[in-house]
């Protein structure tokens, strides 16, 4: 097998590998806030985790001690607050994740 050939498909692999590639939306969405501006990106990850006060007061909290000590390629990954906040939607249910799909399609602008 040819190695570009190999490498996409690792790649594919591991983008497959990612716990919001299974929501659609959410992983659409999680994107577009990746691309954002910083200041942009830490007001609606404050907000994120404001939802998270009204709906589940400590399930991004609780999830603190999972912080990877290494450095990790994800592009939350490079900031604690945005991993606590990314990482601890991993274990939120299917009606919060709603609330956070719906809160990032008001907060983002939408492509032309």
């Amino acid at each position: 097998m040819n190695a570009f050939l190999f490498k996409g498909m690792v790649s594919s692999m591991s983008r497959l590998k990612r716990w919001y590639d299974k929501n659609p939306e959410l992983k659409k969405w999680l994107e577009r806030l990746k691309h954002a501006e910083e200041e942009k990106r830490n007001i609606i990850l404050d907000g994120i985790k404001q939802l998270d006060s009204n709906f589940d007061s400590d399930l991004i909290d609780r999830h603190v001690m999972e912080f990877p000590m290494e450095m990790k390629r994800r592009w939350y990954d490079q900031n604690p607050y945005c991993w606590l906040i990314i990482n601890g939607l991993k274990y939120a249910d299917d009606i919060f994740l709603q609330k956070v799909i719906d809160y990032l399609q008001r907060e983002l602008p939408h492509p032309l």
